[in-house]
């Protein structure tokens, strides 16, 4: 075999292997063309036990053709333990595609395979890795927003790795990657780094005949980082005769900008930027970082001072809009929420219709300007401002078409027409709501209190809001019914926390509810507030159990009933599944699982996972278990 196809293979065996135990794919070397299929396995990694989860991948080929990406989303189809997607085929110009995965419902939950992504390199017809299949990975860290995106950190070793493996392998990529490398190595840090890195810089100026102006830009953005600012202007000096202006000159004081750890140094290098190229194309990606910097940074006055004099092209609403809504659910930084969600509107507003607009942009405009409307009503009444916030909410809220409304919108227009004096006014928006299922318990509670006060008839009050959602629940009821599945309840005995023991031959008669869950498992907390919502509602019924079936926990039982401690859940009953086997009997596939079995001791209803939806989980454990009580 040729040397360099058994560098490749050694490569390749390298770059593959750390991931295998989670994540593999076939073809096992792709080429050109070809869909790729994968399997990813999620245990022992920090998305163990989610049951909802998405990739996210970039394609990547050399250094030039890099783009700022947050990656596109996969989706993933669950096959028990494991997941499997497909990565669609690429066209010429492709080395290689890397991919992370993550929970989209709290996305800064991710596996980034240790720092290293998971990486799937091109080959060519020889069985060969195609010219920067490992270089091109490097580029993603170093090149990319996308580690930036998924709140990760890059491993400046592995970097150094990668663009060693490329340069072995093609020695002629070195223009295309010399200054990288050497930033990779400064940020490695290894003792004695700095005369190493100069001399190789020195060594490839020294064997360009004529360095052109990005290499001396990079060179002299090398030796800043190190500190020589002697050689840095030097070359400076040289580089101002070549292109001073050109597009060269502002790629790579753009990278420097994206590249600076230091807020303070990052802010004054956007300054000098945008001073020295004004037009520049690396204008508006360089602003939204160091919009979303500031935000980060908690300068919330540096961000409206930022932003304040910028055109309405150069700034996101949505973005705004986001920021505005997490400040107010916060209560910190009301003032500048509030400008906030105003400048998103003016920019709002402000947007021309395309010329050819789609047949939804007109709908769409709507929405966000509803969207924006509700973040505004909310800072509004964070602030005490009730009058001004019931007004805007009048703006916020789906009249039109309530089963297209925003339940939290509606909760806090609902709360603000009572402070304000006008409950008989939106009541009858309140009632579609509630008919339509875009209601939450807040706002449902809040209705039968106030129609209880009107007519001074609690029981009335009760039925008036049952009524109204009367036809919802019997719809859910009639969805939920062709769930129920019908298997024989294996028998079962445990010991709870507080050592007693359950069984149930004992539960006989009764409908029980078994949630299988671990400490470790962040859905299956997450599902314990509808859980509890759902135990409230049958609190005086003894013909309801629910068990909350500790299992899988591979720890010491002493981590449970500290977890249960600290945690508002005491009268929970926690029986302890020593070995998984109840659910093992009970084929829990993974959790959370919820089990309901009926009072003749038959499972009807088996269901894996947490949607994130506290009231609807809530909502279809309560009919549920109605079903079942009344022998459905």
């Amino acid at each position: 075999m040729h040397v360099k196809a058994v560098f490749s293979f050694l490569l390749s065996v390298a770059v593959v292997l750390p991931a295998a135990a989670q994540f593999t794919f076939s073809p096992e070397k792709p080429q050109i063309g070809q869909v790729v299929s994968f399997t990813y396995t999620p245990q022992r990694t920090p998305l163990a036990g989610d049951t909802t989860l998405e990739g996210r991948y970039v394609r990547y080929n050399d250094p030039g053709s890099i783009k700022f990406s947050k990656g596109i989303p996969v989706p993933l189809v669950r096959q028990g333990d494991y997941f499997t997607g497909q990565l669609p085929a690429q066209r010429a110009g492709t080395a290689g595609m890397m991919i992370a995965f993550r929970n989209p419902r709290v996305p800064k939950r991710t596996d980034l395979n240790n720092g290293h992504l998971y990486s799937i390199p091109f080959y060519d017809g020889k069985d060969c890795l195609v010219p920067h299949a490992l270089g091109g990975q490097a580029s993603v860290f170093s090149r990319t927003g996308f580690m930036y995106d998924l709140d990760g950190r890059v491993d400046p070793n592995w970097l150094v790795l990668l663009y060693e493996w490329e340069l072995i392998q093609y020695p002629e990529h070195k223009p295309q990657y010399w200054s990288d490398y050497a930033l990779a190595m400064i940020k490695q840090r290894k003792p004695g780094y700095g005369p190493k890195v100069k001399a190789y810089i020195d060594s490839y100026l020294a064997s360009r005949p004529e360095p052109t102006a990005d290499e001396l830009t990079r060179a002299g953005g090398l030796y800043e980082q190190m500190g020589d600012f002697t050689k840095a202007n030097a070359l400076r000096d040289r580089m101002k005769n070549l292109d001073p202006k050109g597009p060269l000159m502002q790629k790579s004081r753009a990278e420097a900008v994206r590249n600076e750890p230091n807020w303070a140094k990052k802010k004054a290098a956007y300054e000098a930027f945008i001073k020295d190229f004004p037009n520049s194309t690396h204008t508006p990606v360089l602003t939204n970082m160091i919009t979303d910097g500031y935000y980060k940074a908690g300068d919330l006055r540096g961000l409206v001072a930022f932003i304040d004099p910028l055109p309405n092209t150069s700034v996101d609403p949505q973005w705004l809009n986001s920021v505005a809504n997490q400040l107010a659910e916060d209560r910190r930084g009301l003032t500048e929420a509030e400008w906030m969600i105003k400048r998103a509107l003016a920019v709002l507003d402000a947007q021309p219709k395309p010329s050819r607009p789609s047949a939804q942009w007109q709908a769409e405009q709507q929405a966000r300007k509803r969207q924006y409307m509700a973040t505004y009503a909310f800072a509004l009444e964070q602030q005490g401002k009730d009058k001004e916030a019931y007004d805007t909410y009048l703006q916020a809220i789906n009249t039109t078409n309530p089963e297209d409304s925003d339940i939290k919108t509606n909760e806090r227009y609902w709360l603000c027409a009572l402070r304000t004096g006008n409950g008989e006014t939106a009541r009858p928006n309140v009632e579609a709501f509630v008919q339509e299922g875009r209601s939450n318990n807040r706002l449902k509670n809040a209705l039968r209190d106030y129609y209880a006060k009107k007519t001074g008839n609690a029981a009335e009050a009760e039925t008036y809001v049952a009524k109204l959602e009367a036809d919802l629940r019997a719809d859910l009821r009639e969805e939920l019914r062709s769930t129920l599945i019908n298997e024989p309840a294996p028998a079962f005995s445990m010991t709870d926390l507080k050592g007693q023991k359950i069984s149930l031959a004992s539960l006989r008669g009764k409908v029980v509810v078994l949630d299988f869950w671990a400490t470790w498992c962040v859905p299956c907390i997450m599902s314990f507030p509808a859980m509890q919502q759902a135990k409230a509602y049958f609190k005086n019924d003894p013909k309801v159990q629910f068990l909350f079936v500790n299992t899988r926990e591979g720890g010491p039982l002493q981590r449970v009933h500290d977890f249960m401690a600290k945690r508002p859940y005491g009268d929970f009953v926690v029986p302890v599944d020593a070995g998984q086997r109840v659910a093992n009997a009970y084929k829990v596939q993974g959790i959370p699982t919820k089990v309901i079995i009926d009072p003749q001791g038959r499972v009807r209803y088996r269901g894996i996972g947490y949607s994130g939806d506290a009231e609807a989980t809530a909502n279809e454990m309560t009919l549920l278990v109605e079903l079942l009580k009344e022998g459905k």
